[in-house]
């Protein structure tokens, strides 16, 4: 509430409009049934893990990639890749209405740090497939985790800091 009574005064509101309307938003969330205030605080929940499955999917689909790419083919590709779905999950986050600062700052913080994990893992077990098949073509898992967790968070963050108004 603080960030909306914080927006309201940017914008030139009057104190008791303020009020009045908190007051209303407060008497409308009092009034939600239990099973829309239960789906209100699920949604968010449900996108975060979506995230996490969708950012895992993506490392799985890698795999061929790590083995065949090297350097700026490679990066090209992780870079395209990781701003296809960071849009994708930016849209998903900005259509969630409830949103407080603090989901934002655990979504910043907990999305790239998954990320990372995930594809850290894929390029660790990729890197053990090439031994297999002997192939000479190692990746550096932290390099190529964090260059995706970047891409991933430019939409989310170009949004944050430049769009939203």
């Amino acid at each position: 509430m603080q960030d909306i009574k914080k927006k309201l005064l940017e914008k030139g509101w009057k104190k008791s409009d303020i009020n009045r309307t908190l007051k209303i938003i407060e008497k409308a969330k009092a009034n939600k049934h239990h099973h829309i205030k239960i789906l209100d605080k699920s949604v968010y929940w449900i996108s975060l893990i979506i995230a996490i499955i969708g950012n895992f999917i993506i490392s799985l689909s890698l795999i061929p990639l790590l083995l065949a790419l090297k350097s700026f083919p490679l990066y090209l590709v992780l870079i395209t890749i990781g701003i296809s779905f960071g849009l994708l999950f930016e849209l998903l986050i900005r259509t969630i209405e409830n949103l407080e600062t603090r989901h934002h700052i655990f979504l910043t913080v907990i999305i790239p740090l998954v990320a990372i994990i995930n594809v850290f893992i894929i390029v660790l077990f990729s890197n053990r497939l090439e031994e297999i098949i002997n192939i000479q073509n190692p990746q550096n898992p932290l390099i190529i985790g964090i260059v995706y967790a970047g891409a991933f968070i430019i939409p989310y963050a170009v949004y944050q800091l430049f769009l939203k108004k």
